[in-house]
């Protein structure tokens, strides 16, 4: 693997001509946003990825999403725009917040996601705090869960229920797999792939 720095995934320094651009734009925005888009761009979380995450209820499937770590820090999760959870059937927006570095590999992110009822009716809001930490090579990632936070709000704001963390793995830790041109991230057991040509 040939890389710029001793934490840069493959495909880094495309990546990095590529988002030339916005990395001048975010210079116009102060140097502490410049600095940081620079630092994050380092790290083996930035980029997309096909993830595996929990649902609301814990005996359904996880189910697949797709994630951006982007470098300004932004995080972005697309989640199923509809779920079930204990009081039934809601739709969702996407998942957006903010992440930054807590180690080499892993990072620590904060996002919320919306909620209604099928009628359109504002249920409130889902927090996320969660710590996804990259494989050595940075092609894949795993939250075990023991350092996550969920924070449900109603849609006054009121904290209706949380669940903290415990230093213990959750049941099932959420994973990803970097996405890239041609590879969009599902482990797939070779043989198994079905033609219908």
């Amino acid at each position: 693997m040939t890389s710029t720095t001793p934490f840069s995934p493959p495909g880094l320094n495309r990546r990095l001509a590529l988002g030339g651009l916005g990395m001048a734009a975010l210079s116009l925005r102060g140097p502490h946003v410049a600095a940081q888009a620079r630092d994050l761009a380092d790290h083996p979380m930035a980029g997309t990825w096909l993830t595996l995450a929990n649902p609301p209820l814990p005996e359904d499937p996880q189910f697949v999403a797709t994630s951006l770590f982007a470098v300004d820090g932004t995080v972005l999760l697309n989640f199923p725009s509809s779920q079930v959870g204990p009081q039934g059937p809601f739709l969702t927006a996407s998942v957006l917040g903010i992440w930054e570095a807590d180690t080499d590999r892993r990072a620590h992110f904060t996002a919320v996601q919306l909620m209604s009822a099928p009628d359109g009716t504002f249920l409130g809001t889902i927090t996320i705090e969660g710590f996804p930490e990259a494989s050595a090579d940075g092609q894949t990632f795993i939250d075990d869960g023991s350092h996550a936070t969920i924070t449900m709000r109603d849609a006054a704001g009121t904290i209706v229920n949380q669940i903290l963390p415990n230093g213990q793995p959750a049941g099932r830790p959420v994973t990803g797999v970097r996405m890239s041109v041609g590879v969009p991230g599902f482990l797939t057991t070779p043989g198994t792939a079905t033609s219908t040509s």
